[in-house]
């Protein structure tokens, strides 16, 4: 069964991926055991579509396949058999926001058609092959379970009327954590910081703010919450998420949260305005996590070089002069993605505004036969004066997406920048005036 994918966006909705299968014809006339295509990504998370054949009648679920306990994920999705008369011959069902479970990670119809009827309303060829397509969207995945405390962490046996004593005896310094669940190809879990984390960073030497440094503190009681990803440290990972701690009118609501997950898979983290023993209910602390994008990160630093020359002064002339001459000369930086395919970036100031040229090496290594679809996101990190940190900015026009064939060598694409070519020089040239002045 071969597998052909494209990603449709439909604006002002969620994005919606179309797969299209062209199924043969063992489908229908292997009666001993049930067909399953190869696995798909969507939502972040990994699927395949399976058939089963029951007497004379041919049906098709959709299946999850990187299942976790106490994670659920919804999606919508639609099946349609394409007629080879007319699209309005179709034969088609959907679902909303479908539940998907470790208990029940298969979803579909078993009585979609006859099989009889794939050749009568001519779906199938004559060689008893036909195609099926499969709509995907607003694919959710949802993680519930508890931090549960240790009567310990109190420093003595918890009892009925807990919140009071607790107040008395806050808890110490410690970390609560969650089973693992899988997202994005990553393995993650959810750590809780009872008495928060100090806001400490490494910084440069111009005091921007690099990474954070976790440290205990115990001077406010507020909780921390940080979301680790253990699997995949080759790269970084920029992540969006929704949280809720707590339950009924003890619980807090994140609201959505943009983190990045560094190398080591440590991240920024939630601090909360709550206070640990004000979320405990029952022995343990209720968390809803709504894991919304992981996507890998790789840090491209493609720094323009700077050509300047000393240029004597005329001739005749009692005393030489020295005029600096600054060329932008391209800077070629490479990356690699998660699939350890090789990129390069190259800078282009060519135009009114710096450009950046991205070309895929290993375009070569994309199978025969086959397309390699690519969706990415580029920003511009900013230096932000009032924060002191690093800020990044989405190029115009992102996300950026291709499709890539097996070719001997990529032409690549170009991503506009709106940063100005005269703008650069000029700082370049203060730099080298800078430079020759000391």
């Amino acid at each position: 069964m071969a597998l052909l994918y494209r990603f449709v966006k439909i604006p002002d909705r969620a994005d919606t991926h179309v797969f299209t299968f062209i199924v043969t014809k063992s489908v229908t006339r292997d009666l001993e055991r049930d067909i399953t295509s190869k696995e798909f990504t969507c939502g972040h998370q990994r699927w395949a579509i399976t058939f089963s054949r029951t007497d004379k009648v041919l049906g098709v679920y959709l299946v999850w396949r990187s299942t976790s306990e106490a994670m659920r994920v919804y999606v919508d999705f639609t099946f349609t058999l394409l007629n080879r008369d007319h699209f309005s011959h179709n034969e088609a069902f959907s679902g909303k926001q479908v539940k998907f479970t470790t208990e029940c990670p298969a979803q579909g119809n078993r009585n979609y058609i006859a099989v009889s009827e794939l050749y009568v309303r001519n779906f199938a060829d004559n060689n008893g092959e036909f195609q099926l397509e499969l709509s995907m969207g607003h694919v959710r995945t949802m993680f519930d379970t508890d931090f549960r405390v240790p009567s310990s962490i109190f420093g003595h046996q918890m009892p009925r009327q807990h919140h009071q004593s607790a107040a008395k005896n806050p808890p110490q310094a410690t970390k609560l954590e969650t089973t693992y669940f899988t997202y994005g190809g990553f393995d993650w879990n959810l750590a809780l910081y009872p008495n928060g984390i100090k806001d400490i960073h490494d910084a440069d030497e111009n005091g921007v703010k690099l990474r954070p440094i976790l440290e205990n503190s115990n001077e406010d009681g507020r909780v921390s919450v940080y979301l680790n990803r253990c699997t995949g440290f080759d790269h970084q990972c920029r992540v969006r998420y929704s949280l809720v701690l707590g339950d009924g009118p003890r619980r807090v609501d994140s609201g959505p949260v943009d983190d990045v997950s560094d190398s080591d898979g440590k991240s920024y983290g939630w601090h909360t305005t709550a206070r640990f023993q004000d979320l405990v209910y029952k022995g343990s602390v209720r968390v809803h996590l709504e894991m919304l994008m992981a996507n890998t990160l790789s840090e491209v630093v493609s720094t323009i070089v700077v050509q300047h020359a000393s240029a004597a002064g005329s001739s005749g002339s009692s005393s030489g002069g020295t005029h600096g001459v600054v060329v932008a000369a391209p800077a070629v930086t490479q990356c690699y993605d998660r699939d350890k395919q090789a990129w390069c970036i190259k800078s282009d100031c060519h135009s009114d505004t710096v450009r950046l040229h991205m070309v895929y090496k290993d375009i070569h290594n994309v199978p025969r036969n086959h397309l390699r679809y690519v969706c990415w996101m580029a920003y511009l990190l900013r230096y932000d004066e009032e924060t002191r940190e690093m800020v990044p900015k989405p190029l115009p026009g992102a996300p950026f997406s291709h499709y890539y064939a097996q070719e001997n060598s990529d032409e690549g694409i170009i991503m506009e920048t709106d940063v100005g070519v005269k703008e650069v020089c000029r700082s370049l040239v203060k730099s080298v005036f800078y430079d020759q002045i000391t």
